[in-house]
């Protein structure tokens, strides 16, 4: 076996130097959305990115983007003929191509658990003045016997989130507004009750989201402006931790 020569030079060695090495970081941290310029959250409140929650349930994400919020209810979907089923997978494809570009919307299903109390009250009916409170008051038992035994004490709720570009509230609102009835009209097409969420409400599922299983939730927009806190103060849970590299934890609770 023949050795190298001594004093000859040795090929360039492959590979990044230093200072590409260093570069290229940079650009991965940057296309990930990890600049180091950006200010970091110190604080769990800073953690929850929205800038401001309206009274009439608009949400201000950013300077630009403004969303709303409607809650939906099952429908016996499985207990329908065939050509009823039909006809509601042609309503709920209109309502998802209803969607032009300018609109971003999103389904956020969200199960929950709750004190058995909670959960009954969930299914009481108001009595009404007619002689129909004897049936109402057996529906209603039924309904939680049923939810009892079915669920385990956990809440499925389903919620439709859709946002538009605008450059303030006002041209928001006349958008979002419009925009809101349609979904309803077309949600009530398919024959599932639909409700619009208010402020207080999307902060009170934002609250029951971070701190699930803590304190209830006790809010109003009134003590908001003479306390001086932000919105943020009572929906943030004690703490985030995202030391994990594919997940996160707040509470007792794990996210991925």
């Amino acid at each position: 076996m023949r050795k190298k020569p001594q004093g000859s030079k040795a090929g360039p060695k492959a590979g990044l130097n230093f200072s590409e090495k260093k570069r290229l970081r940079e650009l991965k941290n940057t296309l990930a959305g990890n600049d180091r310029n950006q200010e970091k959250p110190d604080t769990a409140q800073k953690t929850i990115t929205f800038k401001k929650m309206y009274r009439d349930g608009i949400c201000q994400v950013s300077s630009g983007h403004y969303t709303k919020m409607v809650e939906f209810f099952d429908i016996n979907y499985d207990l329908l003929e065939i050509e009823d089923q039909g006809e509601i997978l042609e309503q709920y494809s209109r309502l998802i191509n209803y969607f032009d570009p300018s609109v971003k919307f999103g389904l956020f299903l969200f199960n929950r658990h709750v004190s058995e109390k909670e959960l009954a009250d969930r299914f009481e009916i108001p009595p009404q003045e007619d002689s129909f409170n004897d049936i109402r008051e057996e529906y209603a038992a039924m309904l939680k016997r049923q939810a009892a035994k079915g669920n385990n004490g956990v809440v499925k709720s389903k919620y439709l989130v859709f946002g538009v570009e605008c450059s303030g509230y006002k041209e928001a609102k006349a958008r979002l507004d419009n925009i809101q009835k349609d979904i309803l009209h077309n949600l009530n097409n398919i024959g599932a009750n639909a409700k619009a969420l208010d402020g207080k409400e999307r902060l009170c599922i934002l609250h029951e989201y971070f701190n699930q299983g803590a304190e209830p939730f006790r809010f109003s927009f009134r003590e908001l402006s003479e306390s001086g806190k932000s919105v943020k103060d009572y929906i943030a849970p004690p703490g985030f931790d995202f030391r994990y590299p594919s997940r996160f934890r707040t509470g007792n609770m794990y996210g991925c």
